[in-house]
C-alpha cells in the first residue's frame, strides 16, 4: 500500500492512505498548534471504488515541531500537495496515535487481518511499537501533545487490539482518587460488571451537604483529563462528561479545562491561547461539560435548549459519516433512550422562518443545519401533536442528546445530582435510561445524589457514604445490601435519617410536656413512626394506650 502526504483533497486518483493537515477542506487556514506542536492529520483511505476517511491522528516528528515539515524535506512530491511518503515511514523517525477509539474500529472493518498489522507498523502506531515507549517519552511533544491525558492513555492500551479484533474490556475494576487534601480520607470506587444481578456500572456518592462531594468530582476530572497528576493508576477512560443542572454547581466548563490544560502543557511560542475557543473545544475533546453555563462559562438558562438542537445536529453528522460501520446509529440509541420516560413518536425543530422540520434517521443535517434555528428547542410529538413536558422530562431531553452526543465507548459520566426537578417516578426514569446508555456503549458512571430511589437500584460496594467527623470527610459502606432494598431501610441506614431530629418528634415532646393525657388521643394524628416514637417516650405512670 502506498502512503501519501496530501494538501488537498483532490487524492482520489492515488489509492492508498493519505495524511491530511487537519485545516484542509475547513474555514480554518492553517493546521492546529497543540501546545507548540502541529501533529494532527486526516486520515483517509483511496480505493477503486471510493474513499474513506478512517479518522483522525497525531503524528509526531521526531526531528521537526511540525510534522509536515519533515514529509516535505524527505518525501517525493509526485505532483503539486501530493508526497509520497513510503520511504519516510520510519518507528525511529515518527509516532503516531489515533485520536479516539472509533479509528481503530474502522481500521478492523475496512482492512483483513493481515493487512492491519502492515498499516499500523507503516503509520508507527504508538501501541503496534508498545516496546518503545521509553525511547518516545524522551522526545519532545510526547507528554503534553501526543500523549496528553487519560484518553490518550487509554488508546494506547487498547487500540492496537481492537483494530485485530482482540480486545475485551474489563468488567471489574476500581478507580481510587487519593489526592484530595489532608483532611479527606482516599475514595475507591468499585464497578464490578460480573455480578449476577445488579451489574454495577454505576458508583454513587452519598453525603450532606458541605461534606466534599463537589470537590471530589471536581479532582476526578483533573485526574480523568490529565490536569493533574499523581494518582498511581487510574482506569482507562476514552472521555469524561460532567452533568449538572443545579443553578449552583461550578464544575470545569470545556475551556476551563483546555486553560488548565494550557498552562500545564503550553510551551513558549506555543499557538495554543491564540485559538477560537470553538476550535480549542474540537481538538481537546477528551472532556465534556453539559449544564446551565454556557461556554464562556456564564449562567444561561437558555443554554440547555440551544445545547439540545446543537446535539442533535451533532449525532446526525456523526451518523452520516459512520452509519456504514456502525450496527446502531446514535439517533436511534437517542430515541431508543428518551423513549422509556417519554411516549413520542417524532422529533421536531423549527427553521429560522418558523417553519417545522422533522428529524429522522434519514434526515441529511447537513444540508439544513445552516437553517435551524438553535433557540427554539426541540419539539416532541405524539400522533402528530405536541406532547407538553414537565420540567423533568425538559431535563431529560437537554441531558440525553448532549450525552449521546458526546459519549464514545467507554467513557465515564458524572452527574451532579441528577434528581433535581425529578418526581420520584422519573428518577426511576432516568436510573433506567441511564443503564441503557452505560450498557450500549460499555461505560460508567458516578453519580452525587441525595436519591434513595438511585441508591436501591445500587450495591452497596459500589455506594460510597461521605460523613464529616471533626472536620474531616471519612469515607463509610453501608452495612445492609442496597441494590433493591426498601426505601425505609435505605433512608435510615445510607442517609442518617435515624440520627436526625425530626420536626414531628419536636411536636411529641412538647406535646408530652404541656399535656399529661395518653397517647390514644393523637394517635389518630400519626403515622407509625411517630407513633412508635410517641410509644418510646411514654411514661407508664402518666398515660396508656387505650383500644378505640
Amino acid at each position: 500500500m502506498d502512503y501519501y502526504y496530501s494538501e488537498t483533497l483532490m487524492i482520489d486518483k492515488y489509492p492508498g492512505i493519505h495524511l491530511l493537515q487537519d485545516h484542509i477542506g475547513t474555514n480554518y487556514g492553517v493546521p492546529w498548534d497543540d501546545f507548540g506542536y502541529i501533529i494532527t492529520f486526516k486520515v483517509y483511505y483511496v480505493r477503486d471504488i471510493d474513499k474513506i476517511k478512517i479518522g483522525n491522528i497525531k503524528m509526531l516528528s521526531k526531528a521537526n515541531e511540525n510534522t509536515s515539515l519533515y514529509f516535505k524535506e524527505y518525501g517525493e512530491e509526485i505532483e503539486i500537495k501530493i508526497i509520497n511518503i513510503n520511504g519516510v515511514l520510519s518507528e525511529n523517525k515518527l509516532v503516531s496515535i489515533g485520536e479516539d477509539i472509533d479509528y481503530y474500529k474502522k481500521i478492523n472493518t475496512l482492512f483483513k487481518s493481515e493487512e492491519i498489522d502492515s498499516l499500523l507498523e507503516s503509520l508507527c502506531d504508538a501501541g503496534y511499537f508498545l516496546g518503545n515507549q521509553g525511547e518516545y517519552s524522551e522526545w519532545g511533544g510526547y507528554s503534553g501533545s501526543l500523549m496528553r491525558g487519560s484518553s490518550s492513555a487509554a488508546i494506547l492500551k487498547k487500540g492496537y487490539q481492537i483494530a485485530l479484533g482482540r480486545y475485551n474490556p474489563k468488567t471489574k475494576f476500581d478507580l481510587n482518587i487519593e489526592s484530595l487534601g489532608d483532611s479527606f480520607d482516599p475514595i475507591n470506587f468499585k464497578f464490578n460488571m460480573d455480578r449476577k444481578v445488579g451489574k454495577s456500572n454505576i458508583c454513587l456518592i452519598i453525603g450532606k451537604n458541605g461534606v466534599g462531594k463537589t470537590h471530589i468530582l471536581k479532582r476526578i476530572s483533573e485526574v480523568i483529563t490529565g490536569v493533574t497528576d499523581g494518582e498511581e493508576h487510574p482506569p482507562y477512560f476514552h472521555k469524561l462528561i460532567v452533568i449538572a443542572h443545579s443553578p449552583f454547581e461550578d464544575f470545569y466548563t470545556e475551556n476551563e479545562i483546555f486553560n488548565k490544560l494550557t498552562v500545564k502543557y503550553s510551551r513558549q511560542g506555543s499557538l495554543a491561547n491564540k485559538k477560537s475557543l470553538k476550535r480549542k473545544r474540537l481538538h481537546v475533546n477528551e472532556y465534556s461539560y453539559i449544564g446551565f453555563r454556557n461556554q464562556d462559562g456564564i449562567f444561561d438558562p437558555e443554554y440547555p435548549v440551544l445545547k439540545s438542537v446543537e446535539s442533535i445536529i451533532k449525532i446526525l453528522s456523526y451518523d452520516e459519516e459512520n452509519g456504514w460501520w456502525n450496527d446502531k446509529t446514535r439517533f436511534q440509541l437517542l430515541k431508543e433512550t428518551l423513549s422509556i420516560s417519554i411516549e413520542f413518536d417524532s422529533i421536531s425543530t423549527l427553521d429560522n422562518g418558523g417553519e417545522e422540520i422533522c428529524i429522522n434517521e434519514k434526515t441529511k443535517i447537513n444540508s439544513i443545519k445552516e437553517n435551524i434555528n438553535l433557540k427554539k428547542g426541540l419539539i416532541f410529538k405524539k400522533n402528530g401533536a405536541i406532547i407538553p413536558l414537565s420540567s423533568g422530562q425538559k431535563i431529560y431531553t437537554y441531558m440525553i442528546p448532549a450525552i449521546i452526543s458526546e459519549l464514545e465507548e467507554e467513557s465515564l459520566l458524572i452527574l451532579d445530582e441528577p434528581e433535581l426537578y425529578l418526581h420520584p417516578e422519573l428518577e426511576v426514569g432516568l436510573i433506567n435510561m441511564l443503564k441503557n446508555i452505560l450498557d450500549e456503549t460499555k461505560s460508567f458512571s458516578i453519580i452525587a445524589t441525595h436519591s434513595s430511589i438511585l441508591t436501591r437500584e445500587v450495591e452497596r460496594d459500589a455506594v460510597t457514604i461521605l460523613r464529616k467527623i471533626e472536620g474531616n470527610t471519612k469515607v463509610f459502606r453501608s452495612s445492609v445490601e442496597t441494590y433493591g432494598e426498601s426505601i425505609d431501610v435505605i433512608v435510615s441506614e445510607v442517609f442518617d435519617d435515624e440520627y436526625v431530629s425530626k420536626p414531628y418528634q419536636k411536636e411529641i415532646d412538647k406535646y408530652f410536656i404541656r399535656d399529661s393525657s395518653s397517647i390514644s388521643e393523637i394517635k389518630g394524628y400519626i403515622g407509625n413512626d411517630a407513633l412508635a416514637y410517641a410509644l418510646s417516650k411514654s411514661d407508664d405512670d402518666k398515660m396508656s394506650v387505650e383500644d378505640e
